[in-house]
């Protein structure tokens, strides 16, 4: 026969409720013992009143501790049971795990022979067995399931009360034992609904397994344990899913990005070629069309460049050549490459900075690209004849670099999504601007990568990006190698 193997230490929480009731009988009957004695050597009790009258005093006494201790055992353990068992089923993660542990530690706690926890199957109306304690080993796989239309338990499970049979005679898990067992059916509750079913057999009388408050008790736990189960299975599995979509439009980007590297740099290559061995007029057509083709073949080197820094962020392939680096010097290079599109479209560019300014530690190439990248976001965005300002300075142990412009600024409800990868913001006519929307996305990973943090303050005045970096510590330290994901 399977048994359920009991352990003292889940047998009896309330062991000091049972050691306390023991000392107060004993505690008692000495008290009447000695009242006894006194009456009969003081007030010179005959022995026969006295045979009838404490024996009497006694029994009553035992009786009323015994009824007393009771109601306030069935009390304690309504409230020390339910919080034991989630005491024991916290750690553990999973819907599987969680219902086998269920069914063993409801069955050790309440002295049950076998159990059966059953998940009520809301489209097939049926209750099926998921775990078993006390059970064959292959007693699951063929358990049958329990259709409720049909089952005497549907009034029951529709009112959330426990349900008890005298016998296993018909039962359809718990018949193979012997007639002899009673059995209780507890449904598990979680947020007011019933999910299930939490069958119990015992061969002996418990007062445990007939208390109707416990047992309600512990199917609430029970419920909420194995429902937040349920529910962090399916997060877990969201999350795996997710994981993997993230890897194919990783894999993806890397694929496209390479095959499209080899033609373009021949397109760029050629189309250079065109334009320096162009010797007609600035203005004339031909002229136009080969700026035109090498205009278009830069831009498209770009959005390549930035397609493969996404997914070499994404996959953790890149690596960062940490250098101590004056972070004016590489804000004055950066600004120099994006001047040329500042005059163009007539706007202003302010700098307040010195060089070399502050010390960091950074790849020069890749933090280089975060300010760029910013100051690109900027031009874009800012009309014609507004201004750009970048500001550099040191607070406490951290250099700031402030990239603020003069544009329409970004609504709040756009704020959220501003740095994630391939969102596009609007300008002032609330149109959305060219672009992939990656440049503020590679910007706050590659932030993220050199242990900085990257914020927006954005007004109806314009928006100011934030960049903030640990200053290089004193003496500066040697230069060394990081691997995306490694910080």
């Amino acid at each position: 026969m399977w048994r359920i193997r009991h352990q003292s230490f889940l047998k009896e929480p309330l062991r000091d409720v049972r050691a306390f009731k023991w000392w107060t009988r004993v505690a008692v009957s000495v008290a009447i013992g000695c009242q006894a004695l006194i009456f009969v050597l003081v007030f010179d009790l005959s022995s026969l009143p006295a045979m009838f009258i404490f024996p009497t005093m006694l029994a009553i006494s035992l009786l009323g501790i015994e009824l007393a201790f009771s109601h306030g055992l069935r009390l304690a353990r309504s409230g020390v049971y339910p919080v034991k068992l989630a005491v024991e089923l916290g750690p553990l993660r999973g819907f599987e795990e969680s219902c086998d542990g269920s069914a063993r530690i409801v069955g050790e706690l309440l002295g049950a022979d076998a159990a059966v926890v059953a998940w009520i199957d809301q489209d097939l109306q049926e209750l099926v067995p998921v775990a078993a304690a006390g059970f064959p080993e292959r007693w699951l796989k063929t358990a049958p399931h329990l259709y409720l239309p049909e089952s005497e338990l549907l009034k029951h499970v529709r009112r959330g009360e426990v349900a008890f049979h005298s016998s296993t005679i018909g039962d359809p898990w718990f018949a193979g034992f012997g007639e002899w067992y009673s059995v209780a059916y507890v449904p598990l509750v979680s947020l007011d609904k019933v999910i299930g079913v939490l069958g119990l057999m015992g061969d002996r009388p418990s007062s445990e397994l007939r208390d109707r408050r416990l047992l309600n008790s512990i199917g609430i736990a029970v419920g909420l344990s194995l429902d937040n189960a349920r529910l962090y299975d399916q997060e877990r599995e969201r999350a795996e899913r997710l994981q993997e979509l993230a890897r194919m439009k990783s894999d993806f980007l890397v694929t496209v990005s390479h095959e499209l590297r080899t033609p373009l740099t021949s397109v760029k290559t050629a189309a250079e070629m065109l334009e320096e061995e162009e010797h007609s007029a600035p203005d004339s057509p031909r002229g136009q069309l080969v700026r035109n083709i090498v205009r278009g073949a830069n831009r498209l080197s770009t959005l390549v460049a930035d397609l493969m820094s996404m997914a070499r962020l994404d996959t953790r392939e890149l690596q960062l050549d940490m250098q101590p680096v004056g972070v004016g010097e590489v804000v004055a290079s950066a600004c120099s490459l994006i001047y040329p599109l500042i005059i163009a479209r007539h706007q202003t560019l302010d700098t307040g900075f010195e060089t070399p300014g502050p010390t960091i530690v950074a790849d020069r190439e890749r933090f280089e690209q975060i300010l760029v990248n910013l100051l690109s976001n900027a031009n874009r965005f800012v009309p014609a004849g507004g201004r750009i300002a970048v500001q550099v300075r040191a607070d406490d142990d951290e250099v700031i670099i402030a990239v603020s412009d003069t544009g329409p600024g970004i609504p709040s409800e756009e704020q959220q999504h501003i740095f994630e990868a391939f969102y596009r913001g609007r300008d002032g006519g609330r149109r959305r601007v060219p672009g992939m929307g990656m440049g503020l996305a590679i910007a706050k990973s590659l932030t993220e990568l050199h242990g900085g943090r990257i914020w927006l303050e954005s007004g109806e005045g314009g928006s100011t990006f934030c960049v903030a970096v640990q200053r290089a510590a004193e003496p500066v330290p040697t230069p060394v190698r990081v691997r995306a994901g490694a910080v």
